[in-house]
């Protein structure tokens, strides 16, 4: 069965019912009306009736008297009645409207006719032949009906004869006028002796005679026709055979009452629809306020309490239900937001402040909140006070103190049932805790307590990833002398410049970082160079041209000893042969010694790369890796396995002529099966890992490093961002991998490994590019450079700004507000500390 809403219901029901009372008022009024109009037609049927008849009755008792007193005066003077008689006659005529004259015979049949016309009593004589053509009497008759008029017979005393003219119009006329000028109402007298009708006082009459007669007959009261009702009423007079009936309709006689009915219908009609809008109103509002309060509950089901509008009502039981639904509503959401407070709180001050807090608004009271600290003191999250716990076993106990007051401390357990914090609720007498108030203290300690165990887990797992990530860094500074304390002194210098720009709210306003933010920082610093864990360590550390795992250049010292040891024997061999030419035969071999100490020195001097390699040393260089000598041993001899692979067929060849410098085979080391190419980046590898040719390497113009060594050492940032980017960081943590690869990218866009334009690079990586690099320049303990001082460093990086290489605006943050100065007092040497002008170099970049 499908329900209704609340509107619909109390519409349907009230509204019924209000229509079935006021259906039934209306057929109660109108069967009321009804019933009193028919009583009220019989009634005024009969007071018309008997008004007709008294009316009738009366002037006949008038004339009856009339004629009793013609009667009983035998001296009465037909022409010249006395005075008495005239005053009676006038006075008769005056009561009975309805009479038209009185004719009277003698014994001799001689009479007069009396007639009241303009307040005038005329008497006048009349012959015979009234009296023969009017008198009944003998025929037992008493009346004749004659144009309206009847003629009504007497016998008086001394045989006079009497004949009364009546007029039937002014016998009706002096009734209710009213019901005679409506021409829908008729009366009739019948007679019964004649079988005819005597009068018809209104012959629009839808009825015929004989209808009237089978009326009569019948004795109806009531007929209808054309659908109307007509009511009847019959009747006869006093001793004579007239019938006298009256047919009136129905809506005549409520002709009055219908507009008092039909007002009150509309009004009743009204007054429903005044109550029916009331109904509607009242049913809306109501519903309203219900539909409200559902739309508030369904909301506390979803848990959504913001937003929630409680409307008032006059209704006692809804205001109730609304402020007890509010009430939970309140409740439930501080209990929540206290819940998710407490989950969220990253540090124990928050959690204990939170924490205070809500207890106290709980309790009425005061509350502290003690947690264990690594020394295990319960120590307040304040930091101010300690105290020891004696009840460990108990999850609550309670205390009298002198002053009255009651000292509740609830324990904090961790999953191995370890007390790990105290909550202590202080209470005046009046506030002592209720049974259900300490169940729910206990319930949000336990939630308590799990905040606890998980702020110390996010703490040592923390820590554990803080102190794995400073030893990552830490190997790999001491991996390597070349990055001697690198990796440990950029974060210093990075944060140092991140505070600065915080710090700075009128250039850096809207730079600002959040406590996650910072954390992020500080790690990716710390790993931005991780990825030197898999750079080759005879290429971060080569030192010379021809160092590879040793310096080359001693092989290529020994192959020269060789040659001077070849020299010197040929030239005894010679000397031994031709005496003769000694002078000539030494000058030639000092010479070819000198020759070779040069070579080799040259060769020495290249190995360096402390200068730029220019062109005409590269052809020399070529020209004197010309100079050959002898190989007679099996160069295979004492090869590993992989080793041995790179040789070429002349490589096995025994003995064989080789170079004093070679390029060969050998030299090219491949890359691993296991590199792929990865097209984000903008490095892209050589054909080879590694070049070890000798005049390959001797003929680097700049630096040590050959093309494929150069990019093993840029491909620690790819290193580093595949390291990084495996790591399963939590979400505020998940920009590690872009803010430490990016530290060697450029404003430019030029800078690798993306390439990306410094609108795609964050803040954060371009402040690292700043500290990496000062930290590089100003590094004393490189054995491959001499530290550079302050201003020779700082001059680098404003050129480097200058270039788009490095943020202008974050080297004249660098600048302005001391960063390079603090770090310099940290980290520099004295000697590396001397005058720095800011504003030229601020010029510069810019």
């Amino acid at each position: 069965m499908r329900s209704l809403s609340l509107k619909n219901y109390l519409i349907i029901v009230f509204g019924g019912l209000f229509i079935i009372g006021c259906t039934h008022l209306y057929f109660v009024i109108k069967t009321s009306s009804s019933e009193l109009s028919q009583r009220h037609v019989k009634d005024v049927i009969e007071l018309h009736y008997k008004l007709i008849k008294i009316n009738i009755e009366s002037t006949i008792n008038q004339i009856n008297d009339i004629s009793e007193e013609i009667k009983d005066n035998p001296t009465f003077n037909f022409n010249n009645p006395s005075p008495q008689l005239r005053k009676n006659l006038i006075n008769d005529f005056h009561q009975v409207p309805s009479l038209v004259s009185i004719s009277l015979y003698n014994s001799n049949e001689q009479g007069v006719r009396i007639t009241y016309v303009d307040k005038l009593l005329n008497i006048i004589p009349v012959n015979q032949s009234f009296l023969q053509s009017h008198w009944r009497y003998a025929e037992n008759n008493h009346y004749l009906h004659l144009n309206n008029h009847i003629y009504l017979s007497y016998l008086g005393n001394h045989q006079q004869k009497i004949i009364i003219e009546i007029s039937t119009t002014n016998v009706f006329n002096t009734i209710d006028r009213e019901l005679l000028n409506n021409t829908d109402v008729s009366f009739h007298i019948y007679d019964r002796m004649n079988n005819s009708f005597l009068y018809h006082s209104n012959r629009n009459t839808p009825f015929n005679n004989n209808e009237l007669i089978s009326f009569i007959l019948k004795k109806k009261s009531v007929v209808s026709k054309n659908k109307i009702d007509y009511n009847i009423k019959t009747n006869s007079f006093r001793n004579s055979n007239l019938e006298f009936i009256t047919l009136i309709p129905t809506h005549v006689i409520l002709k009055n009452l219908t507009p008092i009915l039909d007002s009150l219908i509309k009004q009743i009609i009204l007054y429903s629809i005044f109550c029916f809008i009331i109904l509607i109103y009242i049913s809306f509002n109501l519903s309203s306020k219900i539909n409200n309060l559902i739309e508030n509950a369904n909301s506390i089901m979803r848990f959504e309490f913001k937003n929630q509008k409680y409307k008032k009502s006059n209704i006692e039981e809804i205001q109730k239900l609304s402020d007890s639904m509010k009430l939970i509503s309140l409740t439930t959401d501080n209990i929540l937001s206290q819940i998710v407070i407490i989950s969220r709180t990253d540090n124990t001050f928050q959690l204990g402040l939170s924490v205070v807090k809500q207890i106290d608004k709980i309790t009425n009271g005061a509350s502290k909140l003690f947690i264990i600290n690594k020394e295990d003191d319960f120590v307040c999250y304040e930091g101010l006070s300690k105290i020891d716990i004696k009840n460990k076993s108990k999850n609550y106990h309670k205390i009298i103190l002198e002053n009255k007051n009651i000292e509740y401390n609830f324990n904090l357990f961790n999953e191995k049932n370890k007390v790990i914090g105290c909550l202590q609720v202080y209470v005046t007498p009046e506030n002592n805790l209720s049974n259900n108030t300490l169940a729910f203290i206990e319930r949000l300690v336990h939630i308590i307590s799990i905040s606890i165990r998980k702020h110390n887990l996010l703490e040592q797992q923390k820590a554990l990833f803080t102190a794995f990530t400073q030893s990552i860094a830490s190997a790999i500074d001491t991996k390597s002398a070349h990055t001697a304390n690198h990796c440990q002194r950029v974060p210093e210098l990075t944060l140092m410049l991140a505070k600065a720009a915080q710090k700075n709210q009128a250039e850096w306003k809207d730079f600002s970082l959040s406590e996650q933010e910072w954390e992020e920082l500080y790690l990716a610093s710390w790993l931005h160079d991780c990825g030197k864990l898999t750079t080759a360590d005879h290429v971060i550390d080569k030192a010379t041209k021809l160092d590879m795992f040793t310096n080359r250049i001693h092989e290529i010292r020994t192959r020269y000893e060789v040659l001077k040891r070849d020299a010197e024997i040929t030239y005894l061999k010679k000397l031994i042969d031709d005496k003769s030419n000694a002078a000539l035969l030494q000058e030639n071999y000092l010479n070819t010694i000198k020759e070779l100490e040069e070579e080799f020195a040259f060769i020495a001097q290249s190995n360096l790369g402390d200068e730029f390699y220019h062109d005409d040393n590269i052809d020399r260089l070529h020209k004197l890796a010309t100079r050959i000598f002898t190989r007679t041993l099996d160069k295979r001899l004492g090869l590993s396995w992989e080793e041995a692979q790179l040789l070429s067929d002349n490589d096995k060849q025994t003995p064989s002529i080789e170079t004093v410098l070679q390029n060969n085979s050998s030299h090219l080391i491949p890359w691993d099966l296991n590199r792929k190419k990865n097209e984000q980046f903008n490095l892209k590898p050589y054909p080879f890992k590694f070049n070890h040719g000798e005049i390959y390497n001797l003929a680097v113009q700049r630096g040590t490093l050959t093309s494929e060594e150069r990019f093993l050492i840029n491909d620690h940032i790819i290193q580093t961002i595949n390291m990084l980017k495996t790591l399963p960081y939590p979400d505020h943590l998940k920009n590690i991998p872009l803010i430490a690869g990016g530290h060697h990218e450029q404003m430019s866009g030029k800078g690798y490994p993306y390439g990306i334009p410094a609108s795609e690079l964050p803040i954060t990586a371009r402040m690292m590019a700043i500290a990496d690099i000062f930290e590089a320049l100003t590094a004393s303990d490189r054995p491959y450079k001499t530290p550079k001082t302050l201003s020779e460093s700082l001059k680098i990086l404003a050129f480097m700004a200058k270039n788009k290489h490095i943020d202008a605006s974050l080297f004249s943050l660098f600048l302005t507000d001391g960063v390079y100065l603090n770090y310099a007092d940290k980290f520099l040497s004295s000697e590396q500390i001397d005058d720095v002008n800011i504003q030229e170099l601020i010029e510069i970049a810019y």
